[in-house]
C-alpha cells in the first residue's frame, strides 16, 4: 500500500473515489471503511461495473483483506460473473481458512452451481468453528432442500428460526422444506412469518398464496397473490 495519502474525494482513472492509501495503520482502517462504504453505495445503485472495478481497486490496497475479497465475490456474483466471485473466494480462504462467513459465502455460492459436496464440505467446517451460527445452519437447510433431502433440511433451519426468530430467509426456506415434504399447514405458517418479517419481498407472500391454493383456501390464495404481484410491481 503506498504510503502517500490522498485527497478522498479524488477520482481514479477509471471515475471512482480512490481506494485507501495512507501513511499508518489507523488511518488505513478509515480510509478502507469509507471506500467500502463508496463500493456499496455503487452496488445499492445498481451500478455493477463500477463497483466490480473499485472493489478490485480496494483489494489491490489491500490485498490481505478477507472482507474487501469477499465484498469483491458479492459483486462480481451480482454482476453475473460468477467463475471470478468463486475465485475471490476461493483466495479468502485462502487467507483465512477459519473465516466463518467466507466459507459460509463460498458454500452459498457453490450451492447454486449445484456442486453441493464442496458447499456442505465448507458449511460443516464453518459448524466446527461457529456452531449456532444462523447463516451457517440457514445455508446448510437451503444445501439440503436444493438436494431433495427436506427432512434433513427441516432441522437446521428450524433451529435457525429458534435463534433468530426475526431472520425472514430462515423461515422462507423452512418453508420451503415443509413444501417438499407436503407439511402444507407447517409450510404456511413459515411462509407467513417470512412475509411478516419482510413486508416488502413478493417471494414469501407469492408463496403464501401457492401453499393456500393447496390447501383449498381460493379466497385468501387470491388476496395473497395479489399482495404478491403488488409487491413484485414496485
Amino acid at each position: 500500500m503506498q504510503t502517500n495519502r490522498r485527497d478522498p474525494e479524488e477520482q481514479s482513472a477509471s471515475g471512482n473515489p480512490q481506494p485507501p492509501h495512507a501513511p499508518d495503520a489507523e488511518q488505513r482502517a478509515d480510509e478502507l471503511t469509507t471506500a467500502l462504504a463508496e463500493a456499496r453505495a455503487l452496488m445499492k445503485e445498481g451500478q455493477l461495473t463500477a463497483a466490480v472495478d473499485y472493489y478490485r481497486e480496494i483489494a489491490a490496497a489491500a490485498p490481505r483483506d478477507v472482507r474487501v475479497r469477499r465484498e469483491l465475490a458479492h459483486a462480481l456474483d451480482r454482476a453475473g460473473r460468477t467463475a471470478a466471485a468463486l475465485e475471490e473466494l476461493d483466495r479468502a480462504v485462502g487467507l483465512d481458512p477459519d473465516s466463518v462467513p467466507t466459507l459460509t459465502a463460498r458454500a452459498v455460492l457453490l450451492t447454486t452451481q449445484l456442486r453441493f459436496d464442496r458447499a456442505e464440505a465448507d458449511l460443516r467446517r464453518a459448524m466446527k468453528l461457529q456452531d449456532g451460527n444462523v447463516e451457517v445452519l440457514t445455508a446448510l437447510g437451503v444445501l439440503y432442500c436444493r438436494r431433495g433431502r427436506g427432512r434433513d433440511a427441516v432441522e437446521p433451519l428450524r433451529r435457525a428460526t429458534e435463534l433468530a426468530p426475526n431472520m425472514a430467509p430462515a423461515h422462507f426456506s423452512l418453508g420451503e422444506a415443509y413444501t417438499s415434504l407436503g407439511q402444507l399447514p407447517q409450510a404456511l405458517a413459515a411462509y407467513e412469518r417470512a412475509a411478516e418479517l419482510d413486508p416488502d419481498n413478493w417471494r414469501p407472500m407469492k408463496s403464501v398464496g401457492m401453499t393456500l391454493d393447496s390447501l383449498k383456501r381460493p379466497i385468501e390464495a387470491a388476496a395473497a397473490h395479489r399482495r404478491a404481484l403488488e409487491l413484485q410491481r414496485r
